[in-house]
């Protein structure tokens, strides 16, 4: 005989109906199953337990001793899991609409694609607008949802923190040969550097800065992938966000001993009055995905 469970949780279920509606014939009625299916798989389970679960009384059935227990070990648990399923099948079937969420496009291509994938794989009534932006993006009424790492965000939305991330200054391997002197500030601030502003550059040792760097010989653009690329390409240092620089051999860091100040990223979007079932749970998955980060400066 197998002695493996496979195949006798229905029969169980089959059980703990038929006790509780007394009749074979009306737990028959109750699944859609015929009468002979019934009574062949309480059969069948009897003979793979060795033990008779039920017996006649009357025009009706009841349970046997060995039966009733079986009974009330699982009756709870097919309830609690009939619960568990009926909601999350009304959860799944309720989650439709559009949601436009507005992000920058590496921080789409290298944190939350694969959960976003999912998100839509697994709400497949959810109208995704993606909009892939720069990151310093001002965020207005008019979206569901944007990541943005601009610090000026309008008070009537709610603002998230996302990420605290990090920043150091790296280099190519090939821009670090070709100028071998930049091992403090002061040759740092005689170098090309890349950025997305021209914001000053601020150098902290530990909590402490320590010094700034302003007029400097600046190429602007509006992408951090397209910094990286500039950087890798040997074009010049640039203050970048550790957790963008791993496990990339061509962005080396230049005096691990101070670091940039953190810049926050936040996750903005309207009042919850405002939101749809669709929007809430893709908040918390991008929350749930964001406190996943390793941000660390060291």
């Amino acid at each position: 005989m197998n002695n493996t469970i496979y195949g006798m949780i229905d029969d169980l279920y089959l059980l703990c109906v038929v006790i509780d509606l007394g009749s074979i014939t009306a737990a028959s009625t109750q699944l859609a199953v015929p009468t002979s299916t019934v009574s062949r798989r309480i059969c069948e389970l009897e003979a793979k337990l060795n033990a008779r679960l039920l017996t006649k009384q009357g025009r009706n059935v009841i349970a046997t001793d060995f039966g009733l227990t079986l009974y009330q070990d699982f009756q709870g648990l097919f309830n609690h899991l009939s619960d568990d399923l009926l909601t999350k099948k009304a959860l799944h079937d309720d989650v439709q609409g559009r949601v436009k969420l507005v992000v920058p496009a590496l921080f789409y291509r290298r944190i939350i694609r694969e959960p976003l994938l999912h998100f839509l794989t697994r709400y497949p009534k959810v109208e995704l607008e993606l909009v892939l932006s720069e990151e310093r993006i001002q965020p207005t009424l008019d979206t569901d949802l944007i990541i943005t790492f601009n610090q000026n965000i309008d008070p009537n939305l709610i603002a998230r923190p996302l990420i605290a991330a990090q920043y150091a200054t790296f280099a190519s391997p090939s821009f670090i040969n070709e100028n071998p002197d930049i091992n403090d500030i002061k040759q740092l601030a005689k170098c090309k550097w890349i950025a997305t502003s021209r914001d000053k550059i601020e150098f902290y040792q530990q909590h402490k800065k320590v010094a700034e760097l302003t007029n400097l010989n600046l190429t602007v653009v509006n992408s951090i992938e397209a910094v990286i690329d500039f950087v890798s390409s040997g074009l010049g240092v640039a203050s970048l966000p550790l957790h963008l620089t791993k496990n990339n051999p061509q962005l080396v860091r230049i005096m691990p001993h101070y670091h940039q100040p953190e810049k926050s990223g936040y996750l903005v979007y309207k009042e919850r009055k405002y939101q749809s079932k669709a929007t809430r749970i893709l908040i918390e998955l991008l929350i749930a995905e964001g406190s996943k980060l390793d941000v660390s400066i060291t």
